[in-house]
């Protein structure tokens, strides 16, 4: 099964809760994960569907969707520092505005 359809998550107004600066950090963490992906020539399946799945849960900060698995796959899959700092921000400033609009 795919790991996507295990997911849970929590939803979030994106306009209400994005800065122009965490709009910047989520495009950045998807374009470092691509170039990641590209350079290190992937060629395991279990791997390619972790990217799929973190660049999938990345791009659904825009639409309002926290993964809970966005982390731990990060992880998983290894990302550079930057970026595994990036989205540990991201989350951690998320989770705040949902604290606080609840």
């Amino acid at each position: 099964m795919d790991q996507m359809t295990d997911n849970q998550y929590k939803r979030f107004n994106r306009h209400e809760c994005f800065t122009p600066e965490m709009m910047k950090m989520t495009g950045q963490c998807i374009d470092s994960l691509w170039s990641f992906y590209f350079s290190r020539k992937v060629n395991s399946t279990k791997t390619n569907i972790q990217v799929a799945d973190l660049k999938n849960m990345l791009f659904g900060l825009y639409d309002g969707y926290l993964y809970d698995d966005l982390l731990p796959t990060a992880l998983e899959v290894k990302v550079d520092a930057k970026t595994e700092e990036q989205i540990r921000g991201l989350i951690k400033a998320i989770e705040v505005f949902i604290k606080i609009s609840q």
